[in-house]
């Protein structure tokens, strides 16, 4: 622990000549001054360690004891500084480079996205820019593997499974595209038929026999159009094309809750950046205090990397969020006309394109414990024909044997 102080304070290895060098010895004991080590080279000299002090105080003993002092050697931090500011184009590079070193260490070399088509990559690529992921950005400022995985599976629908890892300076980006089925096109001859029960109100056929007419009630699986046409003694086989509108029903059940809570975030965020080494924590910048009255934390840990190691800084950003809770109240009516725009919103969206839902009643609605119970009656126009191959060949055989 002495040879640390000595060192932080500077200390002087020196030789002491004159007629009575132990004069000068007994001057700095006097004053306090640390000497150690000492020496005696012949009746004249002495060799030591002396504590570094004011060099004016040093000469004016020098000058009254009779001595002469030569300094051998200097050591300690102040000698060290010296020497630094001798060289400080030197020491500016060197802290340069290794800051240099440092920022490239805990930089994003390289995004790899595997799995997707091009265009999918180009919109993930798109939305990890967003969220300050990409070649060259710093590795400190991007979100968590698990908030960027959560974001990628909100915002694009074509995937099925997406994960984010990464391996030192690369990100890897996972993905598995959703497959739709390839939908299947019926050529050659064929039928359009109804796709479920309904009452026909308007033909628009481009090729085919009409095999039903307006106003006519028909079943699910009943021909429409028929990819036959002609007579019995010449008839030929065509590619039914066309739409038929038909009025259709359905019934929805829905419970509305009259009373409810719910969160707000109007926008607002606040964010605190602190640097820990161990259980110490420096704060950066950013608030000190609890920005808002109701928020939600996160907290975002990155350690810091110089080149292959893992240094024991670690680098935190809180984010705070500010939440309002909000509660809600209905009132029956209210609850009634959410009920009913829910509900045709949400059949549309299963019926095909061109589908309009032509009246909307209730059929039942009663308010149980804060919440609104009701049932609807919607009645559609649709296109409700769909193609159906025709089997020729069975076919053929029934006319053959009708003009038997």
């Amino acid at each position: 622990m002495k040879h640390v102080v000595q060192h932080a304070k500077g200390y002087l290895k020196t030789e002491i000549l004159g007629d009575d060098p132990e004069k000068f010895i007994r001057y700095c004991v006097r004053e306090h001054i640390r000497i150690w080590n000492i020496v005696r080279k012949n009746e004249t000299t002495l060799i030591c360690f002396i504590e570094l002090k004011n060099s004016q105080t040093l000469k004016e003993w020098l000058k009254e004891t009779n001595c002469r002092m030569r300094i051998l050697e200097k050591s300690g931090i102040p000698f060290f500084l010296k020497k630094l500011t001798r060289r400080l184009g030197i020491a500016a590079g060197i802290l340069f480079f290794l800051f240099i070193l440092l920022l490239l260490s805990n930089m994003v070399w390289s995004v790899r996205v595997q799995g997707a088509d091009a265009q999918l990559e180009e919109q993930i690529r798109s939305i990890l820019k967003q969220h300050h992921l990409y070649e060259g950005a710093l590795d400190l400022l991007i979100p968590d593997a698990g908030q960027l995985e959560n974001e990628l599976s909100t915002r694009l629908t074509k995937v099925t499974w997406i994960g984010v890892s990464k391996e030192g300076t690369t990100y890897k980006i996972s993905v598995v595209q959703k497959k739709y089925p390839k939908p299947k096109s019926v050529s050659g001859p064929r039928n359009l038929v109804a796709a479920k029960q309904a009452v026909v109100q308007r033909l628009f056929v481009e090729t085919g026999q009409p095999a039903v007419e307006s106003d006519q009630f028909v079943k699910a699986g009943q021909v429409l159009v028929s990819g036959m046409v002609g007579d019995e003694k010449s008839s030929r086989f065509v590619s039914a094309k066309g739409t038929i509108i038909g009025e259709t029903w359905y019934h929805s059940d829905m419970q509305i809750p009259l009373k409810s809570r719910y969160t707000l975030y109007p926008g607002q965020d606040a964010h605190k950046y602190r640097l820990m080494v161990g259980n110490v924590s420096l704060p950066l910048w950013g608030t000190k205090k609890k920005p808002f009255k109701r928020y939600d934390r996160e907290e975002l840990r990155k350690p810091i990397r110089f080149l292959f190691w893992r240094t024991p800084f670690v680098y935190v950003q809180e984010n705070f969020r500010k939440k309002q809770v909000v509660e809600r109240r209905l009132t029956a009516r209210q609850a009634m006309a959410e009920a009913m725009e829910s509900s045709e919103k949400k059949l549309l969206d299963s019926l095909p394109k061109g589908s309009k839902i032509i009246s909307s009643t209730i059929d039942y609605k009663k308010v149980v414990r804060d919440s609104l119970y009701i049932r609807t009656h919607q009645v559609v126009n649709e296109n409700i024909a769909v193609p159906k191959p025709i089997n020729v060949k069975k076919e053929t055989g029934k006319q053959n044997s009708k003009k038997q």
